[in-house]
């Protein structure tokens, strides 16, 4: 037991620091092409972000397969829009905190632009159809939802590069540039490498270990992988968001947020329904009501364009419950 809680530990570091590595770089070209703040907030930064769950759903899914591989799987795509929901916004209005004693920020409400209503609206609608899979056994309706799923998505994108944004005048100079000395060409290579392998490395010792850990405490993997592995590999576009909620950038925070979980209403689920036995437990099913009621509360925030502490709050006790109810069942 205390072997693989050190792999997981170890597995949870690496992600981080993979994916700390790789967003450094992805925002270093973002801001040499001067993309708009919105697009890089709801569109960029997600899809950057989410590369760690990229990682570790295919490696549970070609190298692992059989049936835990893919509960392993699955459950990160479900599990990835539940983290973002439950415990994620506590610890933003915490920072907030900390940023309105630091002197930082003017006040304890995350002021959002009401275009934020889009994404919202999006993971509301077509979050749930992540369930459909269950109980239509089609191979022809799975491959027809999925392209639907991504058609929406390409949507979307258009949609956000319309409204642009302000640009992003500052991107920290790329960190192999300023330990190495290197040229940015040179340092961007070699920073992309190193954040791909390491993403690769602690995103197979995540997956091998939270099998084994269900093994031994005769828990549903699917339901531990919803609860651990998301909680690693959400921490880049947290920290993000972080920054963003220190520097008072609301909307770009929550756009980060709020664009990760529509890449995970539409583009891995679809990913999911094409690769996958796609067969969910009650725990998959329990998380994503979670999600839907916690994103239609934020939604009544965002169209009066304040995010204040309810949120964090319902999204809290929404995490409490779905682990008492899973230590339960």
């Amino acid at each position: 037991m205390l072997l693989i809680m050190i792999n997981i530990a170890l597995g949870f570091l690496t992600v981080l620091v993979g994916g700390w590595l790789f967003t450094n770089s992805m925002e270093y070209l973002s801001h040499r092409y001067r993309i708009g703040g919105s697009f890089v907030g709801a569109v960029i930064s997600p899809i950057l972000t989410s590369f760690p769950e990229l990682i570790v759903f295919l490696v549970a899914l070609l190298l692992y397969g059989g049936v835990s591989g893919e509960d392993v799987a699955v459950g990160t795509v479900i599990g990835e829009p539940f983290v973002v929901s439950t415990v994620i916004y506590p610890l933003i209005f915490l920072i907030a905190l900390i940023g309105f004693y630091r002197g930082s920020r003017d006040d304890l409400v995350l002021e959002v632009g009401r275009e934020l209503v889009i994404p919202f609206i999006i993971v509301i609608a077509l979050f749930p159809t992540v369930l459909l899979p269950a109980v239509i056994r089609s191979f022809i309706v799975r491959y027809l939802i999925a392209s639907l799923l991504i058609i929406i998505y390409l949507l979307y994108v258009h949609a956000m590069r319309k409204r642009g944004g302000l640009i992003v005048e500052e991107a920290e100079k790329l960190y192999l540039a300023k330990v190495l000395g290197l040229g940015d060409v040179i340092a961007l290579i070699m920073q992309l490498i190193v954040s791909v392998s390491l993403l690769y490395l602690g995103s197979k010792l995540l997956v091998s270990s939270i099998i084994d850990l269900s093994r031994i405490v005769m828990l549903d993997v699917m339901g531990l992988s919803i609860i651990i592995i998301p909680t690693a590999t959400v921490l880049p576009e947290s920290v993000t968001a972080v920054i963003w909620v220190l520097r008072g950038r609301d909307t770009m925070a929550v756009a980060a947020l709020i664009g990760e979980k529509v890449l995970y209403s539409t583009i891995y689920p679809a990913l999911a329904l094409l690769l996958t036995r796609w067969v969910l437990t009650y725990e998959a099913v329990l998380s994503v009501i979670i999600v839907e009621a916690v994103s239609l509360a934020m939604l009544y925030h965002v169209v009066r364009g304040r995010l204040t502490w309810g949120v964090s709050l319902i999204g809290l006790l929404g995490y409490v419950i779905y682990v008492l109810l899973l230590t339960i069942h």
